[in-house]
């Protein structure tokens, strides 16, 4: 449906095209370039390409230099090369390119009369681009956002250089291993009249060719209606010529030999048989049209070999129907002409209204294990998205310089890169991973030069001023961070990019001491120091001093940064006087006299040591205590009456003194009342040892045996409970040389366990820790496995924390370890997962929507995406998983989710890496080290909850020891630059530069009846004035008013909602239905905040 066009011109604006467009020629693109079809013949569509991946065997600058050819002979610049020199010979001569990254790579490098002609070409529809993203994204563990950025930003390029002719009008997606729902539903939002796969389920391809259901309407979105229906088109072929005519310096196929005094004279065989293949492809389509794709992965390095067998193919075939009467037609075409002629013929389409995954090439080759493989690879690509979002918001905002912009579009190349389908994969070869990650980290460190300068700028209140600070990343995920660790004074800045207000948890790791933490108002944060477990300091490649963390929930307000100040504090000396010694505290008391407890009250008002009160150091002998720990007081915690009396007696004397004992945490283990491990003034954790414990916070009690590991139940505040259990097992792979189904081998790609039940890991030890702030139950798991539950003050979900690693493979069998949260939630075989982490699918066990299906693999066949979430219900209960990086996940039992969480392979499943699965590092198998959030509720949606782990406040470090604590108390240590919060279902999933511009995309993230949301763009921003603003479709290389969205006739019509017309936008006033994503260019001036 087209939106009305919604402009706001302030005097002087001119609004022309989204992008600037280089030139003015006439053109004949689009539509208007393609070839006449004749409608009483069987039209044959000759589509000349090239599937240039951008990166796998080789990294992407040796696939396009052509280097270490004895990988693989690619070479992308002589693609190009030769494809313009063989297009500029012939006007009826056409080809389709796909992938910017490379596109733009060749582009900048050429002189000015190439690229005059390439203008010729792009202008006369011969050169046409489709998808036209920076790279062909996957679709099952890429996220929208970054799928919407890189089309964005690969599609702005097209645009600026093309205009309107460089502007792909059809989606491909030929190599891709399944397809989303999400992404037909971007797409149709992004003005794409059509999308052609390559890759569906072999059963699902079997069924469509008998029932004529290549070709389909496909609903990407139930909120968003028509506006998401999509003509999507298998390809009969994947992307490979038919067989016997791919002519190219990679095939053997013999070419077309037409001198008749040859004795290898072939036109009449070869014309013959082509007939037969095009005839018979014909019999499964309902229009008399049919696409050849003629090419392949990185064919036409040398394009003659392809447009002289091609032409003569075209030439010969043609005079043979001609003087036959065959009524067939050969043409050049490009897949955007062949769309056209389909919509011409004006067929009646099935509906599709689920997604295409998982994705099977046969009975035992699912393609569900790449989820989840290369597991810090997927982790990185996710926090590198972080860094963009912040980086592009903090330019705006900050209202930094131009010059910027490299290092921000050197980031959007990286993370473009970085969703191709061989990438955020995993299916690369390994030195390949080594480079994309190589070309992620440097692109995240030159992009955070605008992170310090935007918060040097605005906490020193004046941009002249030299920096201070260096604001530095660090790796919280392996508790790493140099700056915390050899600091004893340092700033931690955290940044919400969300339109809301966040409260998170932030775990900084330091080496042994105390450390105290200053709010930017001067108060002291509550804090907890917890011990790091020897999982996390033991792994591998983790280099770091760092033996604890300093713990503490920090509340942002949206769109803001905080900047806290943390200091190393030094120790009261011991007081080393004899004293006599009690082992009860009420001997103590008895003995007290009046003058004591005067002369105590004066130490108090010096720095007061509770070492000063003479206790027998009387302990329980399963304790190890350490006198040169320094810990808070201890206690049982159950009616302690006499501590009691002694906080109060201490609480008295605080009020007296007006001393800040308030900040003081108290902390007990579980020693009797008889006796206490220690008195001191330092924030720390206790680990308890008993069998039975119960770890509380507002939302939930957690039920836990220590002696067998494992959480028993979960008890509600309304004291209803729950059965949960987390434990991890591990599947054995299997290993064969794939010489048939029988023999396949669970690799990269293809999950495919030897078992249906995987094996348990065993309990070794386990323990709990308790404090105020956050109370863990810790487990360490044989073989290299390890959890660890959390439960943090005022937060309404469970964090599961997960090591794994080094998988053993001693045994020469490869493993894949999974977690499962068990539960007595009856789901009935049902399950949900995100596409591409925003809508949620329901899932069936060995149940697909549109066939019958036969699961020769039980489990791999069960196994989904899960980019972001997955969920199970009941009728009173749902448990729904958010994840920190994409995985595979499935509900094989009732009552489980099992996510899997890493992969560590022997063999190679034979679909072309040519490598096992095997990451290694300081030669050991890699360790991975991740977590996931679990929110148990009465079935409701937590969508900010979703985009809190997704995106959550990006935490940066700077050393402090020249800055003097009064000096930063001076500073604007806190600034948030929304008006007020965003209204719920509103995120601001876009905020960046856009030339002399802003680019701004809000998403309503609601579903269902009356979820519409609207909101006033002129009043949301603090330092930003919105002038005026014009809205494109989601990609923003098109104004909306001029997208014009087919129809098709369908056999089946879509249920639509009856819900009322969406309100219309009034002014700056604009309006979102549920699931909607609208996109502005907008004009503004930057104001005082």
């Amino acid at each position: 449906m087209m939106r009305g066009l919604l402009l706001l011109v302030a005097v002087g604006s001119v609004w022309s095209v989204p992008l600037q467009q280089s030139h003015t020629r006439q053109q004949t693109c689009g539509y208007e370039s393609c070839h006449k079809t004749q409608p009483d013949m069987l039209n044959v569509h000759i589509v000349p390409h090239t599937h240039d991946d951008v990166g796998w065997l080789k990294t992407v600058d040796q696939y396009y230099y052509g280097s270490r050819n004895m990988i693989q002979k690619a070479g992308v610049q002589y693609i190009l090369d030769s494809v313009v020199k063989e297009l500029w010979e012939d006007p009826k001569r056409r080809f389709i390119y796909v992938e910017t990254a490379f596109f733009w790579k060749w582009w900048v490098r050429q002189p000015n009369l190439v690229k005059e002609k390439v203008h010729t070409l792009v202008n006369e529809g011969r050169l046409q681009f489709v998808g036209g993203a920076w790279s062909m994204n996957d679709e099952a563990a890429a996220h929208y956002q970054s799928i919407i950025d890189q089309f964005t930003w690969g599609l702005s390029k097209l645009n600026k250089t093309f205009g309107s002719c460089g502007r792909p009008r059809v989606g491909w997606q030929i190599d891709p291993f399944g397809h989303s729902r999400e992404l037909a539903s971007l797409l149709s939002m992004m003005g794409y009249d059509g999308l052609f796969l390559g890759r569906i389920d072999y059963q699902d391809k079997s069924r469509r060719l008998r029932d004529k259901a290549m070709e389909m309407v496909w609903r990407g979105d139930d909120d968003l209606g028509k506006a998401s229906d999509i003509f999507t088109g298998a390809l009969y072929n994947t992307y490979s010529p038919p067989p016997g005519f791919c002519f190219d310096v990679l095939c053997a196929d013999e070419p077309i030999i037409d001198d008749p005094d040859s004795p290898m004279y072939n036109v009449v065989d070869k014309i013959a048989v082509f007939l037969d293949t095009v005839k018979n492809q014909a019999r499964y389509f309902r229009t008399n049209n049919v696409i050849l794709t003629m090419g392949g992965d990185f064919t036409y390095q040398d394009a003659s070999m392809w447009y002289i067998n091609l032409d003569k193919l075209i030439k010969y075939t043609n005079l043979k129907a001609a003087k036959e009467n065959l009524n067939v037609t050969l043409f050049y075409s490009t897949p955007d002409c062949y769309l056209k002629a389909v919509k011409d013929a004006n067929p009646v389409l099935p509906t599709k209204v689920d997604d295409f995954f998982p994705y099977a090439s046969d009975s035992t080759a699912y393609w569900t294990g790449y989820f989840t493989s290369r597991p810090t690879t997927k982790y990185f690509e996710r926090e590198s998205n972080g860094y963009l979002q912040m980086v592009k918001q903090l330019q705006v905002l900050a209202d930094l310089e131009k010059h910027n912009q490299f290092v921000l579009n050197e980031l959007k190349s990286a993370m473009g890169v970085m969703q191709h389908h061989d990438a955020i994969t995993g299916t690369e070869k390994q030195h390949v991973t080594h480079d994309y990650e190589r070309l992620l980290n440097q692109a995240v460190d030159d992009a955070l030069i605008i992170a310090k300068q935007a918060f040097n700028k605005v906490t020193q209140k004046d941009d002249k001023k030299p920096p201070i600070f260096d604001f530095q990343r660090c790796h919280l995920n392996e508790s790493r961070c140099d700056v915390s660790e050899k600091s004893e004074k340092f700033v931690v800045t955290i940044y919400n990019p969300l339109g809301w207000s966040v409260k998170e948890p932030i775990r900084v790791p330091v080496g042994e001491g105390s450390y105290e933490v200053y709010a930017p108002n001067g108060q002291k944060i509550k804090t907890q120091m917890v011990k790091l477990p020897n999982r996390v300091t033991d792994i591998p490649t983790r280099s770091s001093k760092a033996t604890q963390e300093i713990v503490f929930i920090i509340y942002l307000k949206p769109l803001s940064y905080k900047s806290l100040y943390i200091k190393k504090t030094t120790r009261t000396k011991r007081n080393t006087k004899n004293y006599n010694f009690y082992s009860h505290i009420d001997d103590f008391w008895k003995n007290m006299k009046v003058p004591e407890i005067n002369n105590l009250q004066k130490d108090i008002n010096k720095d007061f040591s509770l070492d000063k009160v003479p206790l027998a150091p009387v302990f329980s002998p399963e304790v190890n205590f350490d006198y040169n720990t320094n810990l808070d007081l201890l206690k049982d915690g159950k009616n302690d009456q006499e501590l009691a009396a002694l906080e109060r007696f201490l609480r008295e004397s605080r009020q007296k003194t007006r001393k800040e004992w308030d900040k003081m945490k108290v902390v007990y283990s579980n020693l009797s009342e008889e006796e206490m491990r220690m008195l001191s003034d330092e924030p720390r954790t206790v680990e308890k040892f008993d069998d039975d414990v119960e770890l509380q916070n507002q939302y939930y009690k957690l039920s836990i045996n220590t002696a067998n590991g494992a959480i028993k139940q979960v008890t509600f505040p309304d004291h209803t409970t729950l059965n949960l259990s987390v434990n991890m097992y591990y599947y054995t792979g299997a290993c064969g040389d794939n010489h048939d189904t029988a023999h396949r081998a669970s690799g990269a790609y293809i999950f495919r366990p030897t078992v249906t039940t995987p094996t348990k890991l065993k309990v070794q030890k386990s323990s709990v820790i308790t404090g105020d702030i956050v109370k863990e139950f810790r487990v360490n798991l044989f073989p290299n496995g390890y959890t660890n539950v959390k439960l943090y003050d005022e937060l309404n979900y469970i964090e599961s924390e997960w090591v794994v690693g080094p998988i053993p493979v001693a045994d020469e069998i490869g493993k894949e370890y999974v977690i499962k949260y068990e539960t007595n939630i009856l789901n009935n075989g049902e399950f949900y997962t995100d596409s591409n982490g925003r809508q949620m699918l329901k899932r069936k066990l060995d149940f697909r929507p549109q066939w019958n299906v036969t699961l020769a693999e039980p489990v791999a066949g069960n196994y989904y995406p899960v980019t972001n979430e997955i969920y199970i219900k009941n009728d009173d209960l749902r448990l729904t998983v958010l994840t920190d990086r994409s995985e595979g996940g499935t509900s094989l039992v009732e009552g489980e989710v099992e996510l899997m969480l890493h992969r560590r392979l022997l063999c190679d499943d034979a679909f072309g890496v040519g490598e096992a699965l095997n990451e290694t590092a300081m030669e050991s198998g890699l360790v991975v080290r991740g977590k996931h959030r679990l929110f148990i509720n009465r079935d409701e949606e937590i969508p900010r909850e979703v985009f809190g782990l997704h995106l959550g406040p990006q935490v940066l470090f700077s050393d402090a020891t020249n800055v003097k604590y009064d000096e930063w108390l001076k500073m604007a240590n806190s600034h948030s630059w929304l008006a007020e919060e965003l209204p719920n279902g509103l995120h601001l999933l876009t905020l960046e530069p856009w030339d002399s511009k802003l680019l701004i995309r809000v998403e309503n993230y609601l579903e269902g009846d009356h979820s519409e949301v609207s909101v006033n763009l002129k009043e949301i921003f603090k330092g930003i004035e919105i002038k005026s603003f014009k809205e494109t479709v989601l990609s923003a290389n098109m104004w909306a008013d001029e997208f014009n969205k087919w129809t098709w006739k369908k056999e089946n019509e879509f249920e639509e909602d009856d819900a009322k017309e969406k309100e219309k936008d009034n002014g700056f006033n604009i309006s979102l239905k549920g699931k909607e994503i609208r996109t502005f260019i907008a004009d503004y001036d930057v104001k005082d905040n």
